[in-house]
Parts: C-alpha cells; structure tokens; sequence
C-alpha cells in the first residue's frame, strides 16, 4: 500500500533572509502565518527581505513542511519594524558566513604550500621528463642533505 502525498495548500510567507546552519551552511528562512521560522536549503529565486510571497507547502503528519516551487511575491511587505528586524538578522547571517568563509579559505593555504609558490613556478616550465626528473632529483637530494648533514 502506497502512502499518497497530501495536495499543496497555498499561504502567505515572509522572507527572513539568510541564515547560519549549525555546520555553518547558508539557510533560507521563511516566517509561515504563525510567524514560525522555517529554513530550507535551497534559495527559491529572487526575494527580498521582509517581504510576502504565496507559497505552495505541504504540511505532512509527520510535523515535516515541504515547499513546492518558488513562491510568487504576493505585492506587499511586512511592517517597519518587522523588516528591520528581519534585515538585522540577515545582515548578522550574510556576515558570519562571509567569515566562515574566509576561515575556510585561509585554513587551505599553509606555510609549506606558500614556500612551494616559486618552485612550482619554475616547475611549470620545465617541458621534457628529462627536465622535470633532474629538478625533481635535486629537490630531493637538498632535502636528504638538511637531514643528514654531511660529517667533517
């Protein structure tokens, strides 16, 4: 027996904005009619903060919402103070991603990689096997020699 999925309804969201995950991943958030805070993956197209679009959802049994499609701006906004509210947030999230980020970036670049820059560029010039085994062999003999180095 196949369990069949309910038929979408339509209601009236707010976009919230960007959100940070627990795992530190982008977030859409959307404020349903009870003003409950739903955040889904995906964005769904262009929005804008603190405004209204017509949402197709499906609110299973099992407490889980499931957004159908992109939700249409439905032509109004919510108040003032909601909207700077709800702009904070989003500007609060935009920022701790952009730092999240930019961690991320900086824990991929390391001093051994930085040190390898220039020879990497000679590397790159190199055009024969013969060429390339020589600089490799040398590489690999200074390497030997500054942990061995040779006895007087």
């Amino acid at each position: 027996m196949t369990e069949t999925s309910p038929e979408p309804t339509q209601e009236r969201w707010t976009y919230a904005g960007v959100r940070v995950s627990s795992d530190g991943k982008r977030q859409h958030a959307w404020l349903d009619p009870s003003g409950k805070e739903l955040l889904f993956r995906q964005g769904r197209g262009p929005t804008a903060v603190g405004s209204h679009y017509t949402a197709q959802v499906i609110r299973r049994d099992d407490g889980r919402i499931i957004l159908r499609g992109t939700p249409l701006y439905a032509g109004s906004a919510a108040d003032e103070a909601t909207r700077r509210a709800l702009w904070a947030e989003h500007i609060a999230a935009q920022t701790r991603l952009e730092l999240i980020r930019a961690e991320r970036n900086a824990a991929r670049r390391n001093a051994l990689d930085e040190a390898l820059a220039p020879l990497l560029e000679v590397a790159a010039g190199l055009r024969t096997s013969a060429e390339r085994d020589a600089l490799a062999v040398y590489i690999l003999r200074r390497i030997q020699h500054a942990w061995r180095p040779p006895s007087r």
